[in-house]
């Protein structure tokens, strides 16, 4: 038995690391598939969420009471920008540098500024990381 353990971790999601646990056994460097799944989920929510107003997530953003003349989230497009990843062999993580993401991000309560959810895994996402991890093991069991 292997003690290897994978672990993504946005707002308590664990579904995703149990899968790959089970097709991790006797792998120790999973570097290009959190490398590649780093990459995608970064520009996913810096691209698609946006653009979507978070409707890509199923988080749809509640709209402004007044009009600003820009997207929201947009005034100068640095939250947008400022998603960042690292990976190693054993993990990744996504991130946003901006001081004022996790202030929408969190589910904490609220009075005047609306929660915007920017980084979630939703079904969708999960099943394109699975594929990353299942093609890998696949080139590796099939390498030659």
């Amino acid at each position: 038995m292997s003690d290897l353990k994978l672990l993504w971790k946005i707002e308590g999601e664990t579904q995703l690391a149990r899968r790959l646990n089970v097709l991790s056994a006797g792998i120790k460097d999973f570097n290009p598939e959190f490398r590649r799944s780093a990459k995608f989920l970064k520009g996913f929510f810096g691209k698609e969420v946006f653009d979507s107003r978070g409707r890509a997530i199923g988080e749809p953003w509640k709209a402004r009471k007044k009009a600003y003349g820009w997207p929201l989230l947009e005034r100068t497009g640095k939250m947008r920008r400022s998603f960042r990843e690292k990976h190693s062999r054993l993990s990744a993580e996504v991130w946003n540098a901006v001081d004022y993401f996790k202030f929408h991000q969190s589910k904490a309560p609220r009075r005047k500024l609306p929660r915007r959810v920017m980084m979630k895994l939703d079904a969708q996402r999960k099943n394109k990381i699975v594929k990353f991890f299942h093609e890998g093991l696949w080139k590796r069991m099939h390498k030659r």
